[in-house]
């Protein structure tokens, strides 16, 4: 084998398990036909390298691989540069024994010696070989106390059983052989020149990335000591006992510095540098695997800001690695202890850092307030904590346990109006731990007037008190306290796919932005595309990845990095098997979007070859460029390479017709851009209004909306649902937003219109383009546009031969028969009479006094114009109560939706059937029905006491929950319409206040907030 130049590694997947041959050491030659079966040794012979040589090993590896039937070859090398040493280490190679153990077959398993104490390892030829330490005597191991040969085992399944250890080249009878193993130290005389010392009985044990030492305890002459011959060794079965060090940091190190005080009861150190760093180096004592995970857990005090920021000696040639994994690394003075957990996935912990540390860790973004320590722990067992378990899970790599609704067909765009969806917004201790991410300039610095980079303040009622942090000691203009949300919270981003569903936005392109050492194939987290595909499964809506290459152009190997990324998300998320990817012409959709586009350095062979390997790979591919691509006339035949495109941000409606006729001419389609404006003064610093297109109550918007279905179009981009930082968010925006700063800086508003507008115009810009709207350049108002589904539970059944019921059953009394047939790639039931019977179960929705709120859609194929479908729903006033709202059919094919929503739903069984509802179809029409489903409201009231808490005589409750629009209510006589917002609150210390006014009339007090839909 060549010569190395360092440890031996190997796949963590590939185990070995060795098992030992007890060898009889007969002129320390090893001959095949002394192998006994399940045994295993190594005999360091000599029989090339003469004595006048320097005959320097460097470290000496010892790789054994064991194959599918359990023999075991050795393949050794040496880091020493002489080939005469190679020659020598080189004839140790070949068969050394076999194996049983059959979890071990086909495998690898290394062992690393390397000298203590001396100036190298030796090979001599005395004697016929051995191994010796440089120093008193270059041949042989002694020096008591100074000079030993150590071994580390490498990966292993089980841990390593100490058979036998053989010495030769002995001097004077003096010498006595030590061992120094985790399970103990023993001692043997060595009474002949050469032997084997048999430890078996001993129980000298080591599990991967432990050593052992052999040494001289010899107490004579100097000049005694012996030439370590041979070893031999089982493998037996054993896990690790869980090892766990407290450190204290290295006052050694100037650039970590600290002083020891008392703090809140308890002995703490502080960084004295300008660093705010400690050093710390992990006893050799530590048992851990090199290059297995090691955990850490930071006690510190809760005051101030700043994250902390771990590093590490790694084995990946990088001794100041970031810690891959951490949770709770933010201090944002909630005050007291608390824990900070950090992996260190692949450790060296061979003293690379500063002053032969091990790792360090600092404070990032500190406000000034000293970073207060109480403890730091290292584990080979990661901690329990929730945050850090589900961190550690990697759930983007594991199936989705939870529900999947298909509320919306994924075969075709066709029809659909998709979202661009960036999820990049991050605040401090989520489960990304990375600090605030696209709120502010800075990651690790709390937004303020100065930092803030979004141009629209989110509106934060339909959120949870859990989902929000505070936004540093920004306030609101009422004077509440501002707060933020982060993407990486999976309740958040089902929020947002929710109010998709609500509004009838069909699905999100996922925007990936691609770069050279980003995403999951790099070892990054990937919480928001594990995020968007259990939303879009939960909430029935379609997604597909859209690659932004702003960033890519960067890369040393462009096409390298997003073919690389493609392949992990293929293969280790199977993000191609999952039911809501959105697939057209039977082919799974993929979106790039940046090609040509100014400031991103392609080169037009580069864009090629990267969307050929995508067109190979059998998906349907969408391009986005800026509007002026025709222009671009070198890049035609690229864009060519694509099914569609989409040009950013339209002109106007002649602009958009001359993209479709050229798109058309080339056999590809138009994606039209939809979007409400723009504005970024906060994030560039601008003075308004520069860089601004306003929204004029949704007039702008609504102007895209119909440029798109105008032109022939059938499918809407909506760009962006989330972009709050460039002003094109449709998500709801407050009115209610922080003051910007006194020199630059704007927030836009509402316009005088619901915060909820520019959804609800999304929504009624879809039924727009699928024909249940004639198509009018006049922006709807509030009391035309399309309606809102509520957004709770739903009890649906999808037809078919066999139907697929979910709380929801179809009925066929006589007037109501159906059969099931198979239309659209999609199973279903046509009508044979005027209705379609449905019964919801009672266990889902039983008949209500007060008139139960529901939303009824129905999932229908539109193949013949002028249909009429109607709904007859069981009232409170009546069994067949006729909904106002009449569609007709366009018949422009495929699968379409239509909803009606309902406030007085009584729903007891008081049609035929007995059902609860009917779909009416007059007139001899036939029509193919896929699923019909209902939805109720998400809650039913708005009151919440769990939070309400009785305090020195007055009331309090967390300030989350204001922030997401719950305000304390007082009644005399708890009438439900008697409830008045009480006015008087204080805020302080994350609490909100309301001292108690004793009178002589008793007072009744709740949180409350409108119900949602």
């Amino acid at each position: 084998m060549k010569n190395q130049s360092g440890q031996y590694r190997v796949n963590n997947e590939k185990k070995v398990h060795v098992l030992n041959l007890k060898t009889t050491w007969i002129g320390l030659m090893l001959c095949a036909s002394s192998l006994v079966s399940a045994e295993v040794s190594v005999v360091f012979t000599n029989s090339t390298l003469p004595q006048a040589t320097t005959n320097e090993l460097g470290t000496l590896t010892l790789s054994f691989n064991i194959n599918g039937s359990g023999s075991v070859t050795l393949d050794a090398s040496t880091t020493s540069g002489e080939q005469i040493v190679i020659d020598a280490v080189n004839a140790w190679d070949g068969l050394v024994g076999a194996i049983s153990h059959t979890g071990a077959f086909s495998s690898v398993f290394s062992l690393v010696l390397n000298d203590a104490g001396g100036s190298g390892l030796k090979l001599t030829s005395n004697g016929g070989g051995g191994l010796g330490v440089g120093g008193q005597n270059a041949w042989r191991i002694d020096r008591p106390g100074t000079e030993s040969i150590v071994a580390t085992v490498g990966s292993l399944n089980g841990k390593v059983s100490l058979n036998a250890v053989s010495w030769n080249n002995r001097a004077n009878t003096t010498v006595e052989l030590l061992l120094n193993a985790p399970s103990g130290s023993y001692s043997n005389s060595l009474g002949a020149l050469a032997g084997t010392w048999n430890v078996s009985g001993n129980d000298v044990s080591l599990f991967s990335g432990q050593q052992l030492s052999l040494g001289n305890a010899n107490l004579g002459d100097i000049n005694d000591g012996y030439a370590l011959a041979g070893i031999s060794f089982d493998v037996v079965d054993g896990t690790p006992p869980p090892a766990f060090a407290d450190l204290v940091p290295d006052a050694g190190v100037s650039a970590g510095s600290y002083t020891t005080e008392s703090f809140d009861g308890r002995t703490v150190w502080v960084p004295d540098n300008t660093a705010t760093q400690l050093f710390f180096n992990v006893p050799g004592s530590f048992g851990f695997i090199p290059g297995q995970p090691v955990y850490m857990r930071i006690e510190y005090h809760d005051d101030g800001s700043g994250r902390l920021f771990a590093e590490y000696d790694s084995n990946q040639s990088d001794t100041y690695k970031n810690a891959e994994i951490h949770a709770r690394s933010s201090r944002v003075g909630q005050g007291g202890f608390i824990y900070s957990y950090q992996m260190f996935e692949s450790p060296e912990f061979a003293g690379g850092q500063t002053g032969g540390n091990d790792f360090r860790f600092k404070l990032l973004g500190t406000d000034g307030t000293p970073l207060r320590i109480a403890g730091v722990q290292i584990s080979t067992t990661p901690y329990g904590a929730g945050d850090f378990q589900y961190a550690l899970s990697k759930p983007w790599l594991l199936p989705n346990t939870g529900p999947v609704k298909d509320f919306t067909d994924n075969q075709t765009l066709a029809g659909k109006v998709m979202t661009g969806y960036q999820g990049w917004f991050a605040t401090p201790n989520d489960p990304d731990d990375l600090g605030w991410r696209h709120w502010g300039r800075s990651s690790n610095v709390d937004p303020s007037p100065t930092e803030i980079t979004i141009d629209m303040w989110p509106h934060l009622n339909d959120y949870q008190p859990s989902d929000l942090f505070p936004a540093g000691q920004m306030i609101h203009q009422d004077g509440r306290p501002a707060y933020l949300f982060s993407s990486r919270n999976p309740d958040v981003v089902q929020r947002h796919f929710r109010w998709m569903r609500k509004h009838n936005i069909d699905g999100a392109y996922l925007q990936r932005f691609v770069s050279q050492n980003s995403g999951g194939y790099n070892g990054g987290p990937e919480f928001v595309l594990d995020n968007v595909r259990k939303a879009a499964a939960s909430e029935g809506r379609v997604w597909a990845i859209e690659y932004d290459v702003s960033s890519l152009d960067t890369a040393t190997d462009p096409f390298a990095v997003i073919t690389n990324d493609w392949n992990f998300l293929l293969n280790e998320c199977d993000i191609l098997d999952d039911p809501r990817y959105i697939h057209e012409d039977g082919k799974p959709v993929l979106f790039i979007w940046g090609f040509s586009v100014d400031g991103r350095n392609f080169t037009v062979a580069q864009a090629n070859e990267i969307v050929d390997w995508f067109a190979a790979q059998g998906l349907y591919l969408i391009a986005g460029v800026n509007d002026d691509w025709q222009s671009k006339t070198a890049w035609h035949g690229h864009y060519q390479k694509y099914d569609q495109l989409l040009g950013w941000m339209e002109s106007n409606l002649g602009n958009l017709n001359s993209q479709k006729i050229q798109l058309n001419s080339w056999g590809m389609k138009i994606l039209p851009h939809a979007w409400p404006g723009f504005s970024w003064h906060n994030l560039k610093q601008l003075t308004y209004p520069s860089a601004y297109t306003a929204r004029n109550g949704g007039d702008f918007y609504w102007d895209r909306l119909y440029n798109a279905v105008s032109c022939g179009a059938d499918q809407i981009f909506l760009g962006m649902f989330d972009e709050y930082d460039e002003g094109t968010a449709i998500m709801p925006m407050s009115d209610n937003h922080p003051d910007p700063h006194t020199a630059w800086g704007h927030y836009i508003d509402n316009a005088g219109r619901d915060p909820f507008w520019w959804l609800r115009l999304s929504g009624t810009g879809r039924d727009m383009l699928n024909g249940f709207r004639a198509l009018n350049g006049a922006t709807p108002t509030a009391g035309s546009a399309s309606p809102v589904a509520y957004g709770g539970d739903d009890a649906t059944v999808f037809l078919g031969t066999n139907n697929v019921e979910a709380g929801l059953i179809h009925t066929q009394p006589g007037d109501g028969l159906t059969g099931g047939t198979f239309i659209g790639n999609q199973d279903c039931r046509t009508n044979a009479n005027p209705y379609v019977y449905f019964n919801i179960d009672d266990t889902f929705c039983n008949s209500v006094s007060e008139g139960q709120a529901a939303t009824i859609e129905l999932e229908y194929y539109d193949d013949t114009a002028g249909t009429v479908i109607r709904l007859h729903y069981d009232s409170l006033s009546a069994a067949y109560t006729v909904h106002p709202t009449i569609t007709t059919t366009p018949g422009t094919g495929g699968w379409k939706n239509i909803r009606w929503n309902v406030t007085d739903g009584f729903f007891g069984n008081r049609q035929n059937g007995p059902s609860d509802f009917r779909i009416s179809i007059p007139g001899g029409k036939v029509v193919a029905i896929h699923r019909v489903s209902v939805f109720l409201p998400e809650e039913q009231g708005g009151a919440d006491d769990a939070a309400l808490e009785f305090v020195n005589d007055g009331l309090e409750w967390p300030v989350e929950y204001d922030a997401v629009g719950w305000r304390l209510s007082e009644s005399d006589n708890l009438v439900s319409n008697n409830w008045q917002e009480t006015s008087s609150i204080v805020i302080t210390n994350g609490v909100v206040r309301h001292e108690m006014t004793y009178t002589n009339s008793a007072g009744f007090y709740q949180l409350r907030r409108p119900a949602r839909q």
